[in-house]
C-alpha cells in the first residue's frame, strides 16, 4: 500500500460514476472493491446503516482486499436513530457477529449520534459504550449543536471519549454549504451544517469532508486539514480521513487532491497513479 502514517478513503466503493475513472473501462461491480482497494487504504462503509451485508458478502469482501487495508462500518441506525441507544444487545450482537469475520481488516467503528441526542443523553452514551465489548475501537459522531458549544456539555462529550480511549468524527460541510447549485439542494439539505473543531479525543481522529462542488472552491478548509492531519500524525496518532464530494462521484479525484496537499507537510507516501481516465480536477 503505498499511503503511509494514515488512512485515505472515499465513502464507500460502489459508485458507479467512478467507472472508467477510477475503475477501468468494463470494470464489474464484483470487482469494484478489488480496485478501490489498490488506489486507497480505508472506506467509510456506510452500507451498515441502512442493512447488514449477508455472511457470504462479508467474505468476498475479506478476500478482496489486502491486509493492511481497514473497514470502517457505521453502527445501524436501528441502534442510534430508532431505538437510541436503549434495549439494543440484540441488535449490536447481530452488527458485530456479522462483520467480526473481517478481523484484522476491520477499522474504527462509528456511532453516528442523531440530532436529537444532545447533552441529557450523554449518561446513556456512556453506559452503551462501556457495554460494548474491547475487542473493537470505536467512534462517535455528535450531530447536536450543544456538544460544540464548548459548555458543559461538550465538555462532557470529551471527557467520557477521553477516558474511554474512543475517537471523535469530525463532519466537515462547510464547502458543500457554500454552494448554491440548485441540483445539490436536496445533498445540503441532507447534511449537517455544523460547528467543524479540529479535535481528537484518542489516536485514531476520524475527518469526514464533505467539499464544494468545485473542489478549488474548497481550498482553505483542504490546506488546513492537511495541516492538523500533519500534525496528529507528527503527535504518533494515526487519523482517518474521508474525502467525499457533494455527489460522490468526483471523491477519488478530490482525496487525491487532498493527499497531495498533505504529502507536502508529513511523509504519508505517494498514491498510485491515476488508475482511469484524467483527473478532472486537482488543487495544485
Amino acid at each position: 500500500m503505498a499511503i503511509k502514517n494514515y488512512y485515505l478513503g472515499c465513502p464507500g466503493w460502489g459508485t458507479k460514476t467512478w467507472l472508467g475513472r477510477l475503475f477501468p473501462p468494463g470494470t464489474r461491480s464484483t470487482e469494484f472493491l478489488e480496485h478501490y482497494a489498490k488506489v486507497f487504504n480505508t472506506v467509510e462503509g456506510n452500507t451498515t446503516f441502512y442493512a447488514l451485508p449477508t455472511p457470504e458478502i462479508v467474505a468476498r469482501w475479506r478476500d478482496q482486499v489486502p491486509s493492511e487495508f481497514r473497514f470502517c462500518f457505521k453502527f445501524p441506525r436501528t441502534i442510534s436513530h430508532d431505538k437510541l441507544l436503549t434495549d439494543c444487545e440484540r441488535e449490536v450482537d447481530e452488527f458485530l457477529e456479522r462483520i467480526e469475520p473481517l478481523g484484522s481488516l476491520l477499522g474504527t467503528l462509528m456511532l453516528q449520534l442523531p440530532p436529537r441526542c444532545d447533552g441529557t443523553q450523554l449518561a446513556k452514551l456512556a453506559g452503551f459504550l462501556d457495554a460494548l465489548p474491547r475487542d473493537f475501537t470505536y467512534a462517535v459522531e455528535p450531530r447536536h449543536e450543544e456538544l460544540f458549544a464548548g459548555g458543559p456539555a461538550d465538555l462532557e462529550l470529551q471527557a467520557l471519549l477521553r477516558e474511554r480511549k474512543i475517537d471523535l468524527v469530525v463532519m466537515d460541510t462547510r464547502g458543500l454549504h457554500r454552494t448554491h447549485s440548485l441540483v445539490l439542494a436536496d445533498v445540503r439539505g441532507r447534511k449537517p451544517a455544523l460547528p467543524v473543531i479540529m479535535r481528537a479525543t484518542a489516536n485514531r481522529p476520524i475527518v469526514r469532508c464533505v467539499p464544494h462542488e468545485d473542489f478549488a472552491e474548497s481550498e482553505p478548509e483542504a490546506i488546513a486539514w492537511a495541516a492538523q492531519v500533519a500534525q496528529w500524525i507528527a503527535a504518533g496518532k494515526r487519523p482517518y480521513f474521508f474525502m467525499h464530494s457533494p455527489d460522490d462521484t468526483l471523491a477519488p479525484e478530490n482525496a487525491y487532491a487532498f493527499h497531495a496537499r498533505l504529502a507536502t507537510q508529513a511523509p504519508v507516501g505517494e498514491l498510485p497513479v491515476w488508475p482511469a481516465a484524467p483527473r478532472q480536477l486537482s488543487l495544485i
